[in-house]
């Protein structure tokens, strides 16, 4: 009899397992693949895609490239392992079913266990059903590599992975079928984003209709004003993610899911079966690794101490690390007016940050949302801004005043001191025009 079964090793599988481990709880990871041990951020998303950006600046040799981020990747699940043995959490190598409400099957064997959380991630959507579209993982076992590209989707993998290939020298077309990639952000951000793109000479055509033949011919590619065929070396669907639920005999549990497949919880990640929780990609809420972190950690909470849940999704900064980046926390403009809110604007270029401007990475700008003497939002598009949208993001959460934040010293140069710049300057700042 376990304190607890974690079904899934992704983000919210291993954090629970360790905060577990950590309150003296009895703990089981089932994982069906340990070659995976880490989920899909570790080994096929978050952290790999990152170090595929971040090497391609300095080099164009695919192959070179992948052997470096794939050696580190290699360690990164290794120490995972070992970090989670030495907690003292069991380990099993196996497809997990429920038996019961009570009862997990694993490799012929019934586990039981006070508390079950299900942590079963995503996989990628499939929409189109040819044989000859790649699934986004593909963009790690590259060949050869494609001299062009077509990828299905402008949301944050395809803007990410659009920046990786063009990086390497593909020629890259996204076709979205929104009006615009990244629907849904910043207008200004996204508008700003799509300039640069456009300078590295990625095409995006948007409100398209898409056409792709089984026999790997010619793609038609139609708007309300255009049709084009071309002719793609590879061509990637993007578009989005879905629960990965369907294997796991939830219905012998009674387990409730939503129409798209996601499992429901409340606010404690509880099901409606007491005693099994849910978190990470297969709930409904943003399919983020941080996010997935603070929802297992509210699990556990609510097993070992009672307490019940308060996650604030409003709040949490967001960022596509696409090239430039884009980021977003708080409030959107659009989100201020919807609540009524008398909001202010201060926005500051990094053409007027030095850090930025010598090291060539000078595109774009951050926003600031004011209300009340209160920062409740932000949107930036730039080359270093993940950290920057942290600091907001804390600032938000934090409820920090305008005045503190002005008073606070950054380090100088750095690109983080554009968030005092902007509350000092940005309404002279605002009237810059962008180049």
């Amino acid at each position: 009899m376990h304190d607890l079964i974690v079904i899934g090793s992704g983000p919210a599988g291993y954090t629970a397992a360790l905060l577990a481990a950590k309150a003296k709880m009895k703990t089981l990871l089932i994982e069906k693949n340990l070659n995976n041990l880490g989920g899909t951020c570790l080994n096929e998303g978050c952290i790999p895609l990152k170090g595929l950006l971040h090497h391609s600046l300095h080099c164009a040799d695919y192959e070179k490239i992948m052997s470096t981020v794939s050696k580190k990747i290699s360690g990164l699940r290794s120490g995972l392992k070992a970090r989670l043995e030495g907690a003292g959490v069991e380990i099993l190598e196996a497809q997990a079913k429920f038996a019961s409400a009570g009862e997990v099957e694993a490799k012929g064997n019934i586990y039981k266990a006070n508390n079950i959380l299900i942590c079963a991630g995503s996989s990628a959507r499939r929409v189109f059903k040819c044989g000859n579209i790649s699934s986004p993982e593909s963009i790690f076992a590259l060949n050869p590599v494609p001299k062009n590209a077509l990828i299905i989707g402008g949301g944050v993998i395809g803007c990410e992975y659009a920046s990786f290939l063009n990086n390497i020298g593909v020629d890259v077309t996204i076709a979205e079928a929104a009006p615009s990639i990244l629907y849904g952000m910043d207008e200004e951000a996204v508008r700003a984003l799509v300039r640069e793109f456009k300078k590295k000479k990625i095409k995006i055509m948007c409100g398209v209709g898409i056409t792709v033949p089984d026999d790997g011919g010619k793609v038609k590619i139609k708007s309300n004003e255009t049709e084009t065929e071309e002719q793609y070396d590879i061509i990637i669907e993007a578009t989005g993610r879905v629960p990965f639920t369907q294997e796991l005999g939830l219905e012998k549990a009674g387990i409730e899911t939503d129409p798209k497949g996601f499992i429901k919880v409340n606010a404690d990640m509880m099901t409606n079966v007491k005693g099994i929780y849910a978190a990470g990609d297969c709930i409904n809420t943003p399919m983020l690794a941080y996010t997935a972190y603070k929802e297992a950690e509210t699990a556990v909470d609510n097993m070992v101490t009672g307490k019940s849940g308060s996650l604030d999704y409003v709040r949490i900064p967001k960022l596509v690390f696409s090239m430039p980046q884009l980021g977003s926390a708080g409030f959107s403009e659009e989100d201020a007016r919807k609540n009524n809110i008398d909001y202010k604007i201060f926005k500051y270029f990094f053409k007027g940050i030095g850090k930025a401007v010598v090291e060539e990475s000078d595109a774009g700008f951050l926003k600031l949302l004011t209300a009340d003497d209160r920062v409740i939002g932000a949107s930036a598009v730039g080359y270093e801004i993940a950290d920057i949208m942290n600091e907001i993001g804390l600032i938000i959460n934090a409820g920090v005043s305008v005045e503190t934040i002005k008073s606070t010293m950054h380090i100088h140069p750095s690109y983080s001191e554009i968030i005092t710049e902007a509350l000092i300057f940005g309404e002279t700042a605002a009237a810059v025009s962008e180049r």
